[in-house]
């Protein structure tokens, strides 16, 4: 009697579980999304601090970005996810007991470090799983979806927590943890079938290894001059448009003086924006020789409204209507980005190379707040967002320049030896 073998999974099973780890996994990240800044105000934070903090996380990132992602090249995606997200729960339980700034940045460095080990695992897996399957065309509406899931995740997960938070500011926190047991969980569960990589791999082997993966994700991006470029494009936007996040919820919360909920409020309101946004992205079938031309100038929008949001910052309805245009055009911008990034790259090294573009970001990210924060406390944070908005312009004519090399770049990924 022949035994069955078990079906090879389907592109719609794959799409399924790929949507619900990203979905479980952005609403754990949601609750401390608005009242992150007003907790740390409230635990005795200045400005700079509070940026300094979070700048904490993004050197970090940048320092462990790459070996992480060399670790899920090797050792898989799954096993990189699931100690992420354990990591991330450790976390947010000693934000949850802290009370000093030195404190405070020893949970952000543990947070970070989970952050890595699970940067790009989902992706990756999803990616090279949709491929496996037969998955053929560009991934700019897949990718759409996920932004518009992420988003709904964040919203549900941010509305909550402000509400929470207006009975204390701390237990979001502790929300965030439980969220992120459970989507370490299902994310096991969910994560199989990804591609063989190392086998047998001895402990003592396994510095080499990375090291050697390390080396040649590196070398290969900067050999590749569309992954190159793209990963310092967005680090311009990612140094201009972190602080502004970091700060929007502060400003409205002491300009409208009704209590946090309303931060939960304002956020899902930006959220449906990036929706309407991704929504219109997924809509508007483009080609590679018009998607350099369409980033341009959704990064020019973008960054015109962040300026007219500082500019009106002294009149609250006006600046955040100016947001709110802002993040549709933000919206529709980074699933074409993503996707774009996502086809430059092979299986053999596409974790590391997510990473090589994270390091750009979470580089960018980390001195952006740092002068923000100075900039802040200074001159106020509608400047800051003035200056933001000049910032994040210079990343419009890096896109455009890639207009002619969206397909020739292709081969030259994971080739340098």
């Amino acid at each position: 009697m022949e035994i069955a073998r078990p079906h090879a999974p389907t592109i719609r099973d794959i799409t399924r579980r790929y949507y619900t780890v990203w979905g479980l996994y952005s609403f754990a990240g949601g609750f401390l999304f608005g009242v992150y800044p007003i907790f740390l105000h409230s635990r005795g934070l200045d400005q700079f601090q509070i940026n300094s903090v979070l700048a904490t996380y993004f050197v970090v990132l940048f320092l462990t970005d790459v070996p992480t992602g060399a670790f899920a090249d090797l050792l898989g995606r799954r096993r990189s996810y699931v100690l992420g997200a354990a990591l991330r729960v450790a976390a947010f339980i000693l934000y949850f007991l802290a009370h000093h700034y030195y404190v405070f940045l020893i949970a952000e460095s543990i947070d970070g470090i989970g952050t890595t080990f699970g940067n790009g695992a989902i992706d990756a897996w999803g990616v090279d799983a949709l491929d496996d399957a037969g998955y053929d065309g560009l991934k700019d509406r897949l990718f759409s979806r996920i932004s518009q899931l992420t988003t709904i995740g964040f919203m549900g997960s941010a509305m909550i927590g402000a509400y929470v938070a207006d009975m204390n500011i701390a237990w979001p926190w502790l929300l965030g943890a439980g969220g992120y047991v459970v989507a370490g969980v299902v994310g096991a569960l969910l994560m199989h079938d990804e591609r063989p990589h190392a086998t047998n791999v001895r402990i003592a082997a396994i510095p080499l290894q990375v090291a050697s993966r390390v080396t040649d994700g590196v070398r290969a991006g900067f050999n590749a001059p569309t992954v190159l470029m793209l990963s310092a494009a967005g680090a311009i936007t990612v140094a201009a448009w972190v602080p502004y996040w970091i700060s929007w919820p502060l400003m409205f919360n002491k300009s409208l003086g009704v209590g946090v909920w309303i931060i939960g409020s304002i956020y899902c309101a930006l959220s449906t924006a990036r929706l309407i946004g991704a929504e219109v992205s997924a809509r508007l079938a483009v080609d590679e020789s018009q998607r350099a031309a369409r980033v341009s100038m959704l990064v020019i929008a973008a960054s015109t409204m962040l300026f007219l949001g500082g500019l009106f910052g002294g009149r609250p309805a006006v600046s955040l209507a100016m947001l709110f245009i802002m993040n549709l055009f933000t919206g529709a911008m980074m699933p074409l980005v993503q996707s774009w990034f996502n086809e430059q790259l092979e299986s053999g090294n596409r974790a590391t190379l997510l990473s090589f573009r994270s390091t750009f970001e979470t580089g960018g990210g980390s001195i952006g707040l740092l002068f923000a924060g100075r900039i802040a406390d200074t001159a106020g944070i509608p400047f800051e967002w003035q200056i933001a908005g000049l910032l994040s312009l210079c990343a419009a004519p890096v896109y455009w320049a890639m207009r002619r090399r969206e397909v020739a770049d292709v081969a030259l990924v994971g080739s340098a030896k």
